[in-house]
């Protein structure tokens, strides 16, 4: 399996244009000189499509814009740090760490396990300020490879599962159960449950998170979903076996709105 950046992929503290996609055009353009996509228009369009139907912005300064192109010939994650940094849509601000994914319309999946794993690894904290602190592009790609588990430098490749954060016995803790989903399933999906699974830590929630997404499901089962309280709905489409939560009282929002304010969602519920 090749590897999903190299260091010829790495745009760094560059002025990348005063739009998002100006960003991305430079993002596409790499993709196609580094002989990973046969055609830039191709890729750039299908990019541009994704992104003019959901800000790909997501608080703390980031963005994932994404797509699946045919004229991409295998898996590839470009990264810029802009500056100055680009507004892809956030509420908190402009971006200054952007990863474009671009996935062939065939990818398989221990390259999609492989995005969502990075998708998800920038939700940490501790990740994204190696980012902004490293000074080159091969410590960049570094930084990449450890997130995802390959290479020399090894990371934590999935988040721990939320524990109870409230001394409270299992009668008294609300539990909630939710599904994330979005059109191409390989960042949003994983991004926004694990949001929910922070944010319900943090208040003293049972949670647990069905992922319909392109790398691999994370499945509730029957008795998971009887025995909660609420619902959580953070899809971008149509829930796949909606017909098993008839009768739970639930909210629905995009698959955005888990990233973004995943504390509003579990309150509502």
């Amino acid at each position: 399996m090749s590897d999903l950046i190299t260091a010829d992929l790495v745009l760094l503290d560059e002025n990348l244009g005063e739009t998002r996609f100006d960003v991305i055009a430079k993002l596409a353009q790499a993709v196609v000189n580094a002989g990973r996509a046969t055609d830039f228009e191709q890729l750039y369009a299908a990019a541009e499509a994704r992104e003019s139907k959901t800000d790909t912005g997501i608080p703390g300064g980031i963005a994932i814009p994404h797509c699946r192109s045919a004229a991409v010939t295998e898996p590839t994650l470009a990264m810029a740090r802009p500056n100055p940094a680009v507004s892809f849509g956030a509420k908190d601000g402009p971006a200054d760490l952007i990863f474009f994914i671009a996935a062939p319309d065939g990818a398989d999946q221990a390259h999609l396990k492989l995005l969502s794993t990075l998708a998800r690894s920038l939700m940490k904290k501790s990740f994204t300020a190696s980012l902004r602190e490293a000074s080159s592009a091969e410590e960049i790609v570094e930084l990449v490879n450890g997130a995802l588990g390959v290479g020399e430098k090894k990371a934590e490749a999935k988040p721990a599962e939320a524990a109870p954060a409230v001394a409270a016995t299992s009668a008294q803790v609300k539990k909630i159960v939710a599904v994330t989903a979005c059109p191409t399933g390989i960042a949003h999906t994983y991004m926004a449950a694990d949001a929910l699974k922070y944010a319900a830590e943090e208040l003293g929630y049972d949670l647990k998170v069905e992922t319909q997404g392109s790398s691999g499901n994370e499945k509730l089962t029957q008795a998971d979903i009887d025995a909660a309280d609420a619902v959580i709905f953070a899809v971008s489409v149509n829930v796949r076996e909606r017909n098993r939560f008839a009768g739970k009282t639930f909210v629905e929002s995009p698959v955005k709105r888990g990233i973004d304010e995943p504390k509003a969602m579990i309150a509502e519920a």
